[in-house]
């Protein structure tokens, strides 16, 4: 639900500040976060969004980072150690698979794969808590494997807590808990939806249900009181961790304007982002820039003269909010005359301001038009708003249409939480520039661009379609058994992943890859900005893995590097690939570097897909070359963990008690994964799971109890090695001959 943000909350949201694709930006995001949240009296925030969002008719695409996993990872690592660096938690959510819902309806459930959860959904996640050290998670409204994710065992134990060592708190999102009785009929009452939540991990519950209920939970046996003690613990250690026990301030949010709020800086800030982090899409006949001494000029559209900043955008101050309209004002010179109208609204049906605009239009001398989603009042993007169709709302489309038939030069500015279909304008419209919602400073920001005191230079963080029968469309396509395209559509988007324009030009070349002992492999390649201005470049490196023993996509995004080149200037870019990242999770679900050919790709877009049924992974390219450069590598050695390990049990147990046996597992392979340990007696006792890197030793302590008097053989499982020990039960306590001593003497040593 709703992130714990300050009044004043200037930035843009996630989709813009991953357009960007600067990690570095987004890092001094975070912080300037922080800043804010710590004067309203906050400690905590429930963000970032680290979905990835893999349908584009999905409400929340706004929210998210994009429908990539590592550029999702990236900007989400970054803001969340910029929010953190400030003695702030991070409460990253929806933990997790919540950005693949079926149609696009929030969360519907599509019947997710491990495969697919490991390859894209829990990346981001991953990197959060094992790069950032997150503090926190928000367990997702959707379900996996016909579960709940808010009483998902797997999700929130066996990976979250033993994979990953997480440590921080869980948080339900808001109302989870009720859903399991209210909407999912997995329970038969809200006592019972305290239990699961309660015993798969959900430490504080945004809802009722723990408040009203869990007390006779508790009282009618469904929970033992220290069943509820490694939920206290972990709430305790966060206000320790935060410093709530010496410094308890005051229990609620500050609402009144502070000097912390809405600073010159931050103001920049929030402008930089919105500068970055909007696309320019097309540009026909280098209709951009626009003079600033233009004699006149129509601002148009439902969009110009209002501030849209996103779902969950707290109430802005007075006159905090800078319009389309202000920020082409404020550009101009003195002797432009501007006009505006709106146009029509943005869900009417009624086309009576029609006229007006189009009457303002055929006076200027170029029209800007601003249109797209509302994001309050009647929106058509957000929390619960998904969309059947990706069509802009409205009489919009034929108010582009009736200013178009004009005959004047038009500049389309797009305002708008998710991708929209936009084949007739991207034919008929010289000039489209996405900006998507641009925060506080929006306005001056699309004028910067516009008038060319800043040079365009955001990418797509998500793929546009030509239709939305297109949809589900991603860069990262799977390659399939049969063909590719539609008979009356190619399956090919109209805008693709990492796309962007800029008013200078790049060239790519002299790609290098070099590969090292240790299966690391550095690429480089030069930057040159061939143009007639200085700007901005976002260099971006594509990875494809040709021949693999599975599917594995066409192509992945390894490495971003944004770089500032005056023009005639070059520069060298540099990227290092671990074994890890060009690694796959084989037939059996290990993590495996299989030997075989690597092609790369480098350039300030993703590779264009080819035409035809056959080897796309091979015929991946530029159909411009100054766009990128390919190349290649091999790979001569397989990567794979190889598990070791120690198992120390007791030669006997006394029945009912608690004994130990400890696992010690050491990684003796030359690749991370994870060794899930099983330990059997009649039946499955207990599992731990360990994500181990090369070199390391990690151990665990199972506390067992044997209900059975006699010998007993436990079996130990570790991948696909057994070994067996056998342990006498006896009956009674520590009161007979036998001293526990004897009992639990180390002699019963097991190595594989």
């Amino acid at each position: 639900m709703a992130n714990l943000i300050p009044l004043a909350q200037p930035f843009s949201p996630c989709i813009e500040m991953a357009s960007t694709f600067d990690p570095d930006l987004i890092h001094q995001v975070g912080k300037a976060t922080a800043v804010e949240a710590k004067a309203a009296n906050l400690h905590a925030s429930w963000s970032p969004v680290l979905d990835v969002a893999r349908d584009a008719r999905w409400g929340r695409v706004e929210e998210t980072y994009g429908e990539d996993p590592f550029l999702v990872s990236r900007m989400g690592v970054a803001w969340i150690e910029g929010f953190q660096s400030e003695g702030m938690i991070a409460v990253a959510k929806h933990f997790a698979g919540h950005g693949e819902p079926l149609g696009g309806r929030d969360s519907n459930d599509t019947g997710l794969s491990d495969r697919t959860m490991r390859n894209i959904h829990l990346i981001p996640f991953r990197a959060a808590v094992e790069e950032a050290h997150l503090g926190g998670v928000m367990a997702a409204y959707s379900t996996w494997d016909a579960t709940p994710n808010n009483a998902s065992h797997e999700l929130l134990q066996n990976i979250l807590r033993e994979e990953w060592n997480f440590d921080g708190i869980v948080v339900s999102d808001c109302g989870g808990p009720e859903n399991f009785f209210d909407k999912q009929s997995t329970v038969t009452n809200y006592e019972e939806a305290c239990q699961l939540a309660i015993l798969a991990g959900v430490d504080n519950e945004c809802g009722q249900a723990f408040k009203k209920y869990l007390t006779a939970a508790v009282h009618d046996d469904l929970l033992k009181e220290t069943d509820l003690d490694v939920n206290v613990r972990r709430i305790l250690a966060a206000k320790f961790k935060l410093g709530l026990f010496e410094n308890p301030g005051s229990p609620n949010m500050v609402w009144d304007k502070l000097t912390a709020y809405d600073t010159p800086e931050h103001r920049a800030l929030a402008r930089e982002v919105a500068v970055e982090g909007s696309v320019l899409l097309k540009n026909e006949g280098r209709l951009l820039p626009l003079n600033k001494d233009i004699k006149t000029i129509a601002v148009i559209g439902p969009s110009a003269n209002e501030a849209q900043t996103g779902d969950y955008s707290a109430k802005p101050g007075p006159d905090q909010l800078v319009t389309v309209l202000q920020g082409v004002k404020s550009h101009v010179g003195p002797a432009t005359k501007v006009l505006y109208a709106q146009g029509c609204d943005y869900l009417s049906d009624n086309t009576n301001k029609f006229a007006e605009a189009v009457e303002i239009a055929r006076q200027a001398d170029s029209v800007i038009l601003v249109v797209g989603d509302s994001s309050h009042g009647k929106s058509t993007s957000g929390e619960n708003l998904d969309g059947a169709t990706l069509e802009i709302p409205g009489v919009q489309r034929e108010l582009i249409k009736a200013i178009q038939a004009t005959g004047k030069p038009v500049v389309l500015v797009l305002v708008n939480g998710k991708p929209f279909t936009l084949v007739w304008e991207s034919e008929n419209i010289p000039a489209i520039l996405e900006t998507w919602y641009p925060g506080e400073e929006g306005g001056d920001a699309t004028a910067d661009l516009i008038f060319g005191d800043r040079n365009p230079s955001g990418r797509l963080p998500i793929t546009f379609p030509r239709s939305i029968g297109q949809l589900p469309l991603r860069y990262d396509y799977l390659p399939t058994g049969r063909n590719y395209s539609y008979y009356d559509m190619p399956f090919t988007p109209l805008y693709r992943f990492g796309y962007g324009l800029s008013y200078t030009a790049f060239k790519n070349s002299n790609l290098t890859t070099v590969s090292h002992g240790d299966g690391s492999v550095t690429i480089a390649a030069d930057v040159e900005n061939t143009g007639d201005r200085d700007g901005d470049e976002v260099t971006q490196l594509y990875l494809t893995d040709v021949y693999t023993s599975v599917i594995t996509p066409i192509m992945e995004l390894k490495g971003v590097h944004r770089i500032s080149l005056k023009k005639g200037k070059k520069q060298t870019v540099t990227f290092e690939l671990t074994p890890y990242q060009l690694s796959l999770l084989n037939a059996d679900m290990k993590r495996v570097v299989e030997p075989g050919t690597f092609r790369v790709h480098v350039g300030g877009a993703s590779p264009e897909p080819p035409t035809g049924s056959d080897h796309h992974k091979e015929h991946l390219g530029f159909t411009d070359p100054v766009q990128g450069i390919p190349g290649e590598f091999r790979m001569t050695q397989k990567y794979q963990a190889d598990f070791k390990y120690d198992l120390n049990l007791p030669d006997g147990a006394y029945k009912d008690e608690t004994s130990p046996a400890i696992v010690t597992i050491t990684n003796a392979g030359n690749l991370l994964d994870v060794a899930e340990v099983k330990l059997f007696g009649d039946c499955l006792l207990a599992t731990h799971r360990f994500e181990i890197a090369p070199g390391a030793t990690r151990s665990f302590v199972f506390k067992i109890s044997l209900s059975k008097t006699g010998s007993q053989t436990l079996t130990t499982i570790v991948g696909n090695k057994a070994v067996s020990h056998v342990v006498q039960v006896l009956r009674g306590s520590h009161s007979g001959k036998t001293k526990p001593s004897d009992l639990h003497r180390p002699t019963g040593l097991a190595r594989n």
